[in-house]
């Protein structure tokens, strides 16, 4: 199971890894300059209770910025997990009412092409990633991910945390 977590956190692309670095290097950036530049300058080094309170502040705020981003980058956004209620072969090209098509058009659930397996209602497939995502909403760059279904909080919770 951790050993799938850390595959995960490896992008499938090679070209996808500088924004992954840059991004990390940013959380770098902002962690040194608030500990060697911002609390010297407001508390002048010396030991108070604000300072303290703004120290434990900052770490909360760094938690959750790595915590939300490896979440998002762990979490498995694809459909390998989801089971068609139903075995279905392709919709077939012909318009009449059979009980392939009646099923189809009740549960929404379509085929996809590309993955040759039939896809939940509104999953989409990615061309970079090779896989259908459940409710896909974009693939992000920086992270080298889909962001779906399952970890659109974390990213809304990284983007937050990061403004």
């Amino acid at each position: 199971m951790v050993n799938r977590k850390i595959k995960l956190l490896i992008p499938k692309e090679r070209g996808e890894l500088i924004p992954i670095f840059f991004v990390i290097a940013l959380i770098s950036i902002y962690v040194t300059f608030e500990l060697y530049v911002i609390l010297p300058a407001i508390y002048n080094n010396i030991f108070t209770y604000k300072e303290v309170c703004h120290l434990i502040f900052g770490l909360y705020v760094i938690f959750n910025l790595v915590g939300n981003l490896f979440l998002c980058m762990a979490t498995d956004t694809s459909i390998d997990t989801i089971i068609c209620p139903v075995l279905l072969p392709p919709p077939t090209v012909k318009t009449t009412n059979t009980q392939q098509d009646m099923i189809f058009q009740y549960c929404n659930w379509h085929y996809c092409y590309q993955c040759e397996v039939n896809v939940p209602p509104r999953s989409q497939h990615c061309h970079l990633c090779k896989k259908c995502i459940l409710k896909r909403d974009h693939h992000c760059s920086f992270l080298g991910r889909c962001i779906g279904f399952r970890n659109i909080r974390y990213y809304m919770c990284f983007l937050i945390w990061s403004w």
